[in-house]
């Protein structure tokens, strides 16, 4: 392909601004570059450069794909891969990489300088390119790119000098920088935030006393005396608090999209323009109330917003940090103290009860039982012994055990768990904005009116027509309208909070009101997620309280969760001698009779003849005294109470119910039955779980999903609205939408009800705020509504909104 050509600029493009960056060109700098025909006005030597460098790889469909300008890049874009050559080393490498089991190299980068979906086509496009490179893939969300290549063939520093030719500024991607970066932006929120608080507080208090003069006169100079004090609060305000309103506005005007933002800077610049001039002339009418008003509570909604993705972002990151940061190693004989981070693929480690392991081994040495919850959501500990796998976060709960690691933590299987949990987020549907959506519309509507008001007043009184084009831009000010669809959702989610719901994100009450599946994890979720005692079979002539206190009295030394079931019952204080056989059971001594209990292998050593009881739908416990059965005792995981009273109220809404569980026993099926929940799938891996729900939303399904474990965390982000229960893990909190926290699964039936509700009030609002636009404008466009006029009627519009969104903070529903 040939170069494009570079020439001078002329002064019709220089006034257009830089093709490549939108900035303004500078008088003395005059280079043009060829685009799709056309000579194409450059601001430095950088844009032309990289705008050269687009066109020269065939990339030119990424000017004709934007929709923002992109960021301009440093003076010096002479860019060499020695200058990132650090990252070719093999132990920096590995922090942001891991090695597939092809041999080829997979790296995580944080991109700083995305502003749009046009620079993630580019940067696969361009890297896409590159030898040896085998994917690709962009999220815009969190300015991540993954790559797999072969790093013999393309080194990590061509990639991140590839990155840097673009304009893009590239670093390793680590979960503290994103954590930081999130951190950085709250605190500034915050402080945009209380400035506009306290700007609103003093401005109120000067519109308070201009209103009460207005209505029972007032001294002039007091009058002059209270606009210029409320003029550079209000301005503070202004430039400071709503800079980002201004920011969005013109950087998407710039790519030819009309978003809400744009008629809100609108509003709040032109008022306070009008206001100033006012102000400064000693004539007309002053808005500095309304303006700061309309900024903070627009900032307050966003801060609410952001804080809860800040919260999501902190949770993994807690799950990551319950791995131990040293472990107990073998070197050369002894038991020595060691970095977690720097262990490697065949070292031996030494793990004791109670402690998390911190990486994925096989057992060389012990017997022991491992609680396995963040991967399969069970309660059941499963037993272990030499030869077993044995995984990082997962806990021992016995016996001291010996194991050989077997892979890094890159590849191991909960570095595999946040990998379902990144691809989930990634693919997560998106819910579009009602709001924006008429927005678009309203916006271009507006101004178009605005400009014929003004051009026909010039001809008609050219005194008038300042101000009576104010009046159309106040009175059409789409603070309704900004205000219908935030202030519904603060109000149902305050509703909501007050009986235990708590709402994390903008659009769960808009997709809860839209599903169609209800999907139940079942341990934890529709049981209580612990062992009680729910039969006991009495085969002997002890009765049944003897039966119980023994059995405390055996399960004294155990951590077994079996145990925990006897933690309320009084212990036999005449067993002794108290034996715990990791993994099996345990036996003891009461005079001459010994006792054993445990599993049926364990009891058939002292009782041959023992066979488990017809119903396999219970965790059978043995308790036999000498070659003699005393009992069964039959162990369940109880049903919530109220599971039954959910699930039929949201089959009377016309919820497709379904149980999706990693159990894989007769245990789901009996739940099943028990609550009248014909679809089942048992046994089933996070990643079949996602898979299911990706099927279900494939065929046109608004899919919700409750759950409470670790391991729900990839579908409960994946489903288009989740769930998380009371007691759920801090990463099922993170990842769904609602967290109950009531202690009761009752609040997910309100939770629909409320947000249906909402759902009526946003379009409640939305007609109200269109009809009165439709409406009131022709009024001030003829010149009947006076600007202070005009004020009141937005004000009224914005009122009559919040107050029909204040009917959804009662706790009932109608």
């Amino acid at each position: 392909m040939n170069s494009p050509v570079i020439h001078t600029t002329s002064a019709d493009a220089q006034r257009t601004g830089c093709f490549h960056c939108g900035e303004p060109i500078p008088d003395n700098f005059t280079r043009q570059v060829m685009i799709d025909g056309e000579p194409r006005a450059m601001c430095c030597p950088g844009c032309a450069a990289v705008a050269s460098m687009i066109i020269d790889s065939g990339l030119d469909n990424f000017y004709a794909q934007r929709t923002a300008f992109s960021i301009r890049p440093e003076a010096q874009v002479a860019v060499n891969a020695e200058q990132f050559a650090v990252y070719d080393n093999p132990e920096l490498l590995a922090t942001f990489s891991v090695t597939t089991d092809t041999g080829t190299t997979q790296s995580a980068l944080l991109i700083g300088g995305i502003t749009c979906a046009a620079c993630t086509w580019l940067i696969e496009r361009s890297l896409g390119e590159l030898s040896g490179v085998r994917s690709t893939n962009v999220n815009l969300g969190q300015h991540r790119l993954d790559i797999e290549y072969d790093a013999s063939v393309t080194p990590p520093s061509a990639v991140f000098a590839q990155l840097a030719s673009l304009g893009y500024r590239p670093a390793p991607f680590h979960e503290d920088a994103l954590k930081t970066q999130l951190h950085e932006e709250a605190r500034r929120d915050l402080r945009r935030l209380a400035v506009a608080g306290l700007g609103m507080m003093q401005v109120g208090m000067f519109a308070i006393a201009l209103h009460a003069g207005e209505m029972q006169g007032m001294d002039p100079r007091f009058e002059n005396l209270l606009r210029w004090v409320s003029l550079p609060v209000a301005g503070f305000v202004v430039f400071y608090s709503a800079r980002s309103f201004f920011s969005t506005a013109w950087r998407h005007l710039k790519a030819h999209t009309l978003v809400m933002d744009l008629p809100v800077a609108l509003a709040i610049g032109l008022a306070f323009l009008a206001s100033a001039w006012a102000t400064l002339t000693g004539g007309g009418d002053v808005y500095f109330d309304s303006v700061v008003m309309f900024t903070f509570f627009l900032l307050l909604g966003r801060y609410v917003e952001k804080r809860a993705r800040l919260r999501s972002a902190d949770a993994w990151q807690s799950l990551q940090s319950q791995l131990p940061d040293a472990v107990t190693l073998q070197c050369d004989g002894q038991w020595v103290s060691y970095p977690r981070i720097q262990t490697q693929p065949g070292d031996i480690l030494l793990i004791k009860p109670g402690q998390t392991i911190p990486a994925d081994c096989t057992v060389q040495q012990g017997n022991s039982s491992v609680r396995e919850d963040a991967f399969t959501g069970e309660s059941h500990p499963r037993a272990v012994v030499r030869g077993d796998a044995v995984f990082a976060g997962t806990v021992n709960l016995e016996g001291n055990l010996q194991a050989i690691i077997t892979t890094e933590h890159q590849h191991s299987r909960l570095a595999a768990l946040q990998g379902l949990i990144n691809t989930a987020a990634t693919g997560k549907p998106g819910l579009a904005k009602l709001a924006d959506t008429v927005a678009a519309w309203f916006v271009g509507a507006i101004l178009l009116i605005a400009a014929s008001t003004a051009v026909s007043w010039y001809f008609i009184d050219p005194q008038r027509a300042l101000w009576v084009t104010l009046s159309v831009l106040v009175i059409s000010c789409p603070c309704a309208l900004a205000l219908a669809t935030p202030t519904a959702l603060t109000s149902a989610a305050n509703a909501l909070r007050s009986i235990g719901v708590h709402l994390k994100g903008e659009n769960g009450l808009e997709s809860l009101a839209n599903c169609t599946h209800l999907l139940f994890d079942k341990t934890g979720t529709l049981t209580q997620g612990q062992l009680t005692i729910a039969e006991i079979e009495l085969h002997g002539s002890a009765s049944r309280d003897d039966v119980l206190a023994i059995c405390a009295a055996l399960q004294r030394p155990s951590s077994h969760p079996v145990a925990l079931a006897f933690e309320s019952i009084e212990p036999c204080s005449a067993v002794t001698d108290i034996e715990y056989i990791i993994g099996s059971g345990m036996h003891g001594r009461n005079g001459e009779q010994r006792y054993r209990m445990g599993s049926l292998q364990f009891c058939r050593q002292a009782c041959p003849q023992l066979t488990l009881p017809v119903d396999d739908t219970l965790l059978w416990v043995a308790l036999v005294v000498e070659d003699e059965l005393l009992a069964w005792l039959g162990f369940s995981d109880q049903v919530r109470p109220e599971a039954q009273a959910v699930i039929d109220q949201a089959r009377q809404d016309g919820l497709e119910i379904a149980l999706v569980t990693g159990d894989g026993s007769h245990q789901a099926q009996r739940l099943a039955r028990e609550l009248g929940i014909d679809n089942v799938r048992s046994a089933q891996s996070p990643n079949d779980k996602l898979r299911y729900v990706r099927e279900l939303q494939a065929s046109g399904a608004k899919v919700c999903m409750v759950g409470d474990g670790v391991n729900d965390g990839p579908v409960l982000r994946r489903a288009n609205v989740s769930f998380a229960v009371p007691g759920a893990s801090d990463l099922a909190r993170a990842q769904a939408d609602f967290v109950i926290t009531a202690g009761s699964l009752l609040s997910l039936g309100a939770a629909f009800a409320k947000a249906r509700a909402c759902r009526a009030i946003i379009r409640q609002n939305l007609g109200w705020a269109i009809t009165y636009n439709v409406c009131a404008v022709p009024l001030a466009a003829m010149g009947i509504v006076p600007p202070w006029v005009a004020a009141l009627g937005m004000s009224a519009s914005s009122l009559l909104v919040v107050g029909n969104s204040a009917r959804l903070a009662r706790a009932r529903n109608d």
